[in-house]
């Protein structure tokens, strides 16, 4: 079943595509992946999950920080899900970067290189900064100044946006999204298999986890 709301993010839109030249980024393509996926296994990166690595309900959440849906999900929806759900341990959650465009690529790079324990914080600092960077006039200043809050050098944001295996891997991520999840725009979550497409209230999702709970308690 695929559950469709109106407000999502378009794979297609806002390139950004003056930040390759900025940072030395390679072009951002799309690539097909050979042979069959799993939702439950990550191509090109593994997942960092949270709450419980035994719970019967999965949640996979493909979002990113240049989407101002999924800018308003994380800061009024996320935190409530995560209090409710993941740190109670009724469901596992995995957040997959999902790349729409170069400045995604950057601020995905950057994530890759903090550890399990700053990896969220790093990136919630991003989508916090959504106006900025939306509305910059430098993009690759404006990305330097939002990292340096985070303690990165100009030294280690250089080191950091051009390396190539973190490239690679966020890409397959967002191509095995595409090509064998039809995932088209942002945010897009995945409950135990079922698609929801588009920004989603908090009553609403926690109906669903409340329900895909339910069901796997009862198929025990």
């Amino acid at each position: 079943m695929i559950t469709i709301h109106g407000s999502f993010c378009d794979f297609s839109k806002y390139r950004f595509p003056a930040i390759l030249t900025a940072l030395g980024l390679m072009v951002l393509a799309s690539q097909a992946i050979a042979g069959d996926a799993d939702l439950s296994a990550a191509a090109g990166r593994a997942d960092r999950p949270e709450g419980s690595s035994t719970a019967a309900v999965t949640l996979v959440e493909y979002s990113s920080p240049t989407c101002s849906h999924c800018v308003a999900y994380r800061t009024t929806v996320a935190p409530r899900i995560n209090e409710a759900f993941v740190q109670t341990g009724k469901i596992r959650y995995l957040f997959r970067p999902f790349v729409r465009n170069n400045v995604d690529m950057a601020i995905f790079m950057l994530a890759e290189g903090q550890s399990a324990e700053n990896y969220d914080q790093f990136v919630a600092s991003f989508y916090a900064h959504y106006d900025d960077l939306i509305n910059a006039q430098d993009l690759n200043q404006t990305l330097r100044s939002i990292a340096a809050e985070n303690g990165i050098s100009d030294a280690e944001f250089d080191r950091l946006v051009t390396n190539e295996d973190a490239f690679q891997a966020l890409r397959s991520l967002t191509d095995q999204a595409v090509d064998d999840f039809d995932v088209q725009g942002t945010p897009s979550f995945f409950i135990n298999g079922a698609k929801i497409v588009g920004g989603i209230p908090y009553d609403e999702m926690k109906a669903h986890l409340d329900d895909a709970i339910a069901k796997a308690n009862a198929a025990d």
